[in-house]
């Protein structure tokens, strides 16, 4: 089979202003979500996870992803989305053992990214598997969930899902997924009599712009959890008049809307910022509900706002071979 070439999505500098945002806004004292107030939701496979979660895309590794991570413990976070993609997954797992809260009360998924050459075309059981133990060695800690990043490499794709059900069975992940899947790759996932485990959840991005509703369906059929990244969609959409007209009749902002949007779809929302007033804010969204005429307005918002088509090298990850 043909290989793709690897889309390129290369991290953010880290910079002297970032930093002073972060560490400067980790002063203030916002009110915060409590960890009890954080309601949990249950994988495909019967564990469960909080309902918001913090993403750490872009998040640069060292002295701010672990001042951001300590920061969100602090304002009740206890779900944090991080990969071996990031390089900043020794960083969580340093500000998790620090933050001196029990390990079983924090939930923590990451990722591994299958290239499209090598190892990962020629032995792509041992490549994951090895993946996920450098993983685990990063973090410190097992995986509670892990993912498979992408659809790539058709043909060696039941080998990386065999080495992820290897790695449950190890006890290095407890629950096992995918992310960027789209019907046609969960379905071979599922269907091929040599996997046993179907995937506990699927990662990809939705919001009210970029709805997938098939997928939705196909996944909600299977018990397969949907996990909301970009629930905020980059920000792009922020001044919405049906994203603000639902904020000011809550006395809530625009952006808790969205998170809460994606909470009343059953998704697992991953809002993410570096700004301690803000990430306060995203998880704050358990204290109003969206009535049924507003979730209808959003739901009709959809426009295919792909927030990462560039980064993507202009596909669709969920639509690839």
């Amino acid at each position: 089979a043909e290989s793709r070439a690897l889309p390129i999505m290369v991290p953010t500098p880290v910079t002297a202003l970032l930093s002073a945002l972060l560490l400067g806004a980790a002063l203030a004292e916002p009110e915060h979500c409590s960890a009890a107030d954080m309601p949990r939701v249950s994988l495909g496979d019967g564990n469960m996870l909080p309902a918001v979660g913090l993403g750490l895309y872009y998040t640069p590794p060292g002295a701010v992803a672990q001042e951001i991570v300590r920061e969100a413990l602090r304002l009740g976070y206890r779900h944090l989305d991080t990969a071996g993609f990031y390089e900043n997954e020794a960083d969580v797992g340093r500000a998790v053992r620090e933050s001196g809260i029990p390990r079983e009360q924090i939930h923590i998924t990451s990722k591994v990214w299958p290239e499209a050459e090598g190892r990962w075309v020629e032995d792509g059981f041992a490549a994951v598997l090895d993946a996920v133990n450098a993983s685990v060695a990063a973090l410190g800690t097992r995986a509670d969930l892990y993912l498979i990043h992408w659809p790539v490499n058709p043909e060696q794709r039941i080998e990386y899902w065999l080495a992820l059900e290897e790695a449950q069975r190890l006890g290095l992940a407890r629950s096992i997924g995918v992310s960027n899947f789209g019907v046609a790759h969960l379905q071979q996932l599922i269907d091929s009599p040599r996997t046993s485990v179907v995937p506990a959840a699927n990662e990809v991005e939705l919001h009210p712009f970029l709805r997938k509703d098939e997928l939705e369906a196909f996944c909600a059929a299977r018990g397969i959890r949907l996990i909301a990244y970009s629930p905020l969609a980059r920000a792009l959409r922020l001044d919405h008049p049906s994203l603000e007209a639902a904020a000011a009749r809550h006395g809530v902002s625009t952006a808790q809307v969205l998170v809460r949007w994606s909470v009343q779809h059953g998704y697992v929302p991953l809002p993410k910022s570096v700004r301690s007033e803000r990430v306060a804010q995203n998880v704050d969204v358990f204290a109003f509900e969206l009535s049924a005429q507003e979730m209808a307005a959003l739901d009709a918002l959809d426009e295919r706002l792909f927030t990462e088509w560039e980064e993507w090298g202009q596909l669709d990850p969920t639509a690839l071979p």
